[in-house]
C-alpha cells in the first residue's frame, strides 16, 4: 500500500470559541446541551436519597433537612427548569426525525407532539396517583 503525500498545506477552517452566538438556532442548541449538568445534579441528589434511605430513619430525616435547604432548593428549581427546557425542545424535534407514513402520507407533526404530551400528562397523573395511595 502506498500513500501520496501532497506539498499543499492541508486547509482547517477556523472555528472560533463564539460559534454558537451567532444564531439562535445553535444558542438553544448550547442550551439544551447544557442541561447535562443540572441534570448530573439531579441524579447525584436521588443517589444520595436511595443511599440515606437505606441508613433507616436518621438517614430519611437527613436527607429531607438535606432537600430544605435554600441552596438545594435552588439548585433543584434550575433542574426541573432544564428538565422543561430540554423536553419541550425534544418534542419539538421528535416530529422532524421521525417519519411516521399512514395511507401513503406524513403523519402531521402536530399529532405526534401532542401524542406525546397526552402521554407525558398520562404518566405524571399515574404517578402522583401511587404517591398519595
Amino acid at each position: 500500500m502506498t500513500t501520496t503525500t501532497s506539498k499543499r498545506k492541508k486547509y482547517v477552517r477556523e472555528v472560533k470559541p463564539t460559534w454558537w452566538k451567532r444564531l439562535d438556532f445553535y444558542k438553544l442548541y448550547i442550551a439544551r446541551e447544557a442541561t447535562s449538568v443540572p441534570t448530573l445534579w439531579f441524579c447525584l441528589v436521588l443517589l444520595y436519597g436511595v443511599i440515606s434511605l437505606g441508613n433507616g430513619r436518621a438517614g430519611f430525616f437527613d436527607f429531607v433537612s438535606f432537600l430544605q435547604n435554600p441552596i438545594v432548593v435552588i439548585l433543584n428549581i434550575i433542574a426541573l427548569a432544564a428538565a422543561v427546557l430540554n423536553t419541550v425542545t425534544y418534542y419539538k424535534m421528535v416530529p422532524k426525525v421521525l417519519n411516521i407514513i399512514v395511507k401513503n402520507q406524513r403523519l402531521n407533526p402536530n399529532i405526534i407532539t401532542l401524542s406525546l404530551w397526552a402521554l407525558t400528562a398520562i404518566v405524571s397523573v399515574v404517578i402522583l396517583i401511587l404517591m398519595y395511595i
